[in-house]
């Protein structure tokens, strides 16, 4: 049977996404970060903006961001957040002019599928030379604690060639060939959220894990399957655990 569109995935799991993933704390964990970087006197482009959490705490620090996201009903969510300035689109083939953007960010958005030698050619063409493209990375430090040693082994099992995956290394080679220049890491933090292996259990066949990464084929779910049952065979798997790990950005340039 097909896999559903990311879109529709990201529908399904929108009015839960924003709890899953650290919910407002760590969305204004991630605008502390971002702020600093940005000039406030010029809009931000957020590329795959989801339910508008972290563009909603960049606003709250003085800037003024529009939106563009894949899923209509992440969009939604969006919207009452930050009103009109959102709208349908791909990264890909981004709705914005050429030349017409000083500054972008993603967070969370490039481990997601979509082809990265296509987003950053579109961010290439939106940003104005000299424009900054800052992006948070989902994957960019792999936690190591109980949970995150099963959850990292599935998606190395699903992704062998690491193509949902979004930290430098993977990323760089991309962005240089379309005309970046890679400024490094910025605002490197630790974070914690809490967790347990049952609720991580779940999250894999119920969208949350697999709206990121479109599991298909007999071995692909047999390796979710065997992740579900790893998790709960963890000691107390009702007991949320405490997930420590680093939010970064990358800071690409855009050559003149």
């Amino acid at each position: 049977m097909a896999s559903a569109s990311p879109a529709a995935e990201f529908d399904d799991i929108a009015p839960v996404y924003d709890a899953s993933r650290g919910g407002t704390d760590r969305a204004a964990g991630f605008a502390e970060q971002l702020a600093p970087l940005l000039d406030p006197s010029h809009p931000v482009l957020d590329v795959g903006v989801g339910t508008g959490i972290v563009a909603e705490q960049l606003t709250a620090r003085g800037h003024t961001v529009v939106g563009v996201d894949l899923s209509p009903g992440m969009l939604a969510l969006a919207r009452q957040r930050l009103g009109d300035r959102v709208a349908v689109g791909d990264a890909c083939r981004l709705p914005v002019r050429t030349a017409s953007v000083a500054q972008a960010v993603s967070t969370w958005l490039l481990h997601t599928g979509p082809d990265r030698t296509s987003v950053f050619r579109e961010m290439a063409r939106v940003l104005r030379p000299g424009g900054r493209y800052l992006v948070v990375p989902a994957r960019g430090r792999r936690p190591t604690d109980d949970i995150g040693r099963i959850v990292g082994a599935l998606e190395d099992r699903l992704d062998p060639e690491g193509r949902r995956q979004d930290g430098p290394d993977h990323l760089v080679p991309v962005a240089v060939a379309e005309g970046f220049a890679y400024a490094g890491t910025a605002s490197e933090r630790p974070t914690a959220f809490e967790v347990s292996p049952r609720a991580m259990a779940e999250s894999l066949t119920g969208g949350l894990f697999t709206g990121a990464w479109q599991v298909a084929g007999e071995a692909g779910h047999a390796a979710v399957a065997r992740a579900r049952e790893q998790l709960l065979a963890l000691p107390d798997p009702d007991t949320p655990r405490v997930r420590r790990m680093a939010d970064f950005v990358m800071v690409f340039t855009r050559g003149s």
